[in-house]
């Protein structure tokens, strides 16, 4: 839900909810060819403005993300696109902050 342009007790324009859920996601690099690597990351939140994600891999800010959001009841995965707003080490693996992209 989007809070009119009042930001929630985190700090945030979107109340987020739990997610926790493994998925895939693609990158794209430049180095050499244009090239799509597959990654791996999980969900640790959700809301209707983006994505808090966890994964092994360091990403930067502002990169574009295709990644497949499971979806249960179906049993199938949808194709969305985020933008990193920011990343940071955190033990053994690294938290990101996505937001959607239209």
């Amino acid at each position: 839900m989007v809070n009119k342009g009042m930001k929630n007790t985190h700090n945030r324009l979107c109340d987020r909810k739990m997610f926790n859920q493994p998925f895939s996601f693609e990158i794209s690099t430049l180095e050499a060819r244009v090239k799509n690597l597959k990654r791996n990351g999980a969900g640790v939140d959700i809301s209707s403005c983006g994505l808090g994600m966890k994964t092994r891999h360091a990403l930067q800010e502002g990169s574009v993300l295709k990644f497949y959001l499971p979806v249960r009841e179906w049993d199938i995965t949808i194709p969305v696109y985020g933008q990193v707003m920011w990343a940071k080490p955190a033990d053994d693996h690294f938290r990101v902050g996505l937001r959607f992209l239209a």
